[in-house]
């Protein structure tokens, strides 16, 4: 019975499609595809190398409804606000638009932005090219990708038209409330760089309450010729949730993609960033932090796809451990036969702060050209009583030592963000991170 359960959990849920079709052909199709994915592909299991190191039992043992069938009312959420994107902001409640929250009146005139669910019953032409694309050529026979696609009601879209710079950082704000029922929500984001233009994202999911829910994120990123698009994602859902993402992005001739997640929140998120090449001389970055106490579970699957010459991308994804914490990663390096001239680099690096945290690490390099420079690996360790010991003498308490040490360990990713109000809300999160490792019993 058990097995039953796990192999039909998604299927049992499209019981709620029917609900959402009807106002847009466009969604009505992506709708009908994502949904015949769902029923002709497994749930994943621990029997696959991909799943091996952790459970969705959390996942398949609970009732979910859909988000937009539930009557809620959000909070103030104007504390969420980033200062820099007063006028470039798009915000989304339990999955849906709110027009309330939002305001693009900063961004130029030629940028398209807005919600997908209205661009699509539109008819937009811009929406109709990229929608459903490019996550279709990365994520074939992904259960979660389709069933992201079967329930498709919103989300953001964005269009950067040829040299054009977007000065103001773009927040998408993704809202999750409280509710007496358990929900699902399944937000799609798309952002398009067209020849030589350049902007900043940041994808933000935020839990207002401490309910459980299924947070099924995916977004879409496609970079033409010298376009540069940075994206930073920070995910601090309901410690209670689960989280589960896909990324898909494209880079064409010359172009820059820079990605850095942030992992604070849910009982168990993964995330799966898949960048792909589209021509030669590229460069993608792929960072991540995570920090995760108490008995979360994060696990991080990427993969670096050079598929042409002369590229250069680089993964550093720090994580650090407390209570009985588990962190998983497995990034790949994919390298194809023709794709020479590729300079890459990965490493894993864990920060391991209690006795019962764990971390599985599994970096990999799957080279099949002759003339590259790829290097690898991992590394897991704790705080140094030496270094703890030389700040304490210098004057410091013990969380002030401990909180430096933890911050340093986190400023390689940290500082790379350019948003000045994102900075200053991860080192609160490491002050924040750091007096719940002291409380702890299990801190060694």
């Amino acid at each position: 019975m058990k097995q039953q359960k796990e192999r039909t959990f998604l299927k049992d849920l499209l019981n709620f499609q029917g609900s959402l079709n009807g106002q847009s052909k466009l969604l009505d199709k992506v709708r009908l595809k994502g949904a015949e994915g769902v029923r002709n592909t497994s749930f994943p299991t621990k029997k696959l190398e991909d799943w091996k190191f952790i459970s969705l039992r959390d996942l398949y043992r609970d009732s979910y409804e859909l988000a937009s069938n539930l009557e809620v009312e959000a909070s103030d959420i104007s504390e969420h606000y980033l200062p820099e994107s007063e006028g470039s902001r798009l915000v989304f409640v339990n999955g849906s638009f709110s027009a309330e929250h939002s305001s693009t009146d900063a961004l130029p005139d030629e940028v398209v932005i807005g919600n997908i669910a209205q661009l699509a019953a539109d008819d937009n032409d811009l929406i109709k090219d990229h929608l459903n694309k490019y996550v279709e050529n990365n994520f074939e026979n992904d259960v979660f990708s389709s069933f992201n696609s079967a329930f498709l009601k919103d989300g953001a879209f964005i269009y950067v038209p040829e040299d054009v710079t977007v000065e103001a950082p773009v927040h998408l704000l993704y809202v999750q409330t409280d509710a007496d029922e358990n929900y699902f929500t399944t937000s799609r984001s798309v952002v398009v760089a067209d020849k030589n233009s350049e902007i900043t994202i940041v994808e933000d999911h935020i839990g207002l309450a401490d309910n459980k829910y299924f947070n099924l994120p995916v977004v879409e990123v496609n970079l033409e010729e010298d376009a540069y698009v940075k994206h930073t994602k920070i995910q601090r859902d309901s410690r209670e949730a689960i989280h589960i993402a896909r990324t898909a992005a494209f880079v064409d001739h010359h172009a820059d993609y820079e990605s850095y997640t942030i992992t604070l929140g849910a009982k168990l998120s993964r995330n799966e960033p898949r960048i792909s090449q589209r021509d030669e001389e590229v460069e993608f970055t792929v960072d991540g932090l995570v920090l995760i106490d108490g008995e979360q579970v994060s696990d991080t699957h990427s993969v670096m796809d050079h598929r042409f010459s002369h590229a250069e991308s680089h993964q550093l994804h720090k994580c650090v451990i407390n209570g009985k914490a588990h962190s998983v990663f497995n990034g790949k390096i994919f390298v194809r036969q023709d794709a020479q001239k590729i300079d890459s680099f990965q490493e894993n690096r864990n920060l391991l702060l209690s006795r019962k945290g764990l971390v599985n690490t599994k970096p990999q390099l799957e080279i099949f050209a002759d003339d590259v420079v790829c290097t690898h690996g991992a590394t897991v360790g704790q705080l140094e009583e030496d270094e703890l010991f030389y700040l304490k003498s210098r004057g410091l308490n013990e969380q002030q030592a401990r909180e430096l040490l933890i911050y340093a360990f986190a400023l390689e990713t940290i500082e790379n963000i350019t948003v000045d109000s994102v900075q200053e809300l991860l080192v609160d999160e490491v002050h924040k991170f750091t007096e719940r490792q002291l409380d702890s019993e299990l801190t060694v």
